[in-house]
């Protein structure tokens, strides 16, 4: 019987132990990815599809700050120099909203999904990582390739709302 208990304790542990784990994960995948840091008790919506044999799949999160965390996490934006100023460029206004590049239409609703208006605003970080590299870029080159793996975050300054896009394929 005490060893009956002594399991389902442990069991319970494990359990909770996971779900704090699984919940400060989105935080700190974010944090490591943009150069910011995200507050762990920070709510976070998202949506991951990453799985599978190849781990394809989109991570798509948007997170409202306030207070002083609004204020700490503009601070560290507008101190790190991977981060510019909006207007987003060309190839990566098109990963996230569509349009047309050489003639070319490119369909894509990331900003749909996360309902991101298109925001005048604020700032952006682009990491290309195609060929497992990890370069912070422009996105000039996007569409030349059969595949795309990128992260991309933007900050609304005007709503405190932090929007980030993780993209494997």
């Amino acid at each position: 019987m005490k060893k009956k208990i002594a399991y389902m304790f442990l069991l319970m542990i494990l359990m909770c132990s996971l779900t704090g784990c699984f919940l400060w994960s989105i935080n700190r995948e974010i944090s490591i990815f943009l150069g910011i840091s995200i507050p762990g008790n920070l709510e976070i919506e998202y949506e991951d599809t990453h799985g599978g044999f190849h781990g394809d799949g989109i991570t798509l999160a948007r997170a409202q700050l306030e207070g002083k965390d609004a204020e700490k996490i503009l601070k560290e934006i507008k101190d790190n120099d991977n981060w510019k100023s909006l207007p987003l460029p060309k190839n990566i206004e098109i990963v996230m909203y569509g349009g047309e590049k050489d003639s070319m239409m490119y369909e894509s609703d990331l900003a749909e999904k996360l309902d991101m208006p298109k925001i005048q605003n604020g700032y952006w970080i682009f990491i290309d990582r195609y060929n497992n590299e990890k370069r912070v870029t422009d996105g000039e080159e996007l569409f030349p390739r059969y595949s795309a793996n990128y992260t991309v975050g933007i900050y609304d300054a005007e709503s405190n709302i932090l929007y980030y896009c993780k993209y494997d394929s």
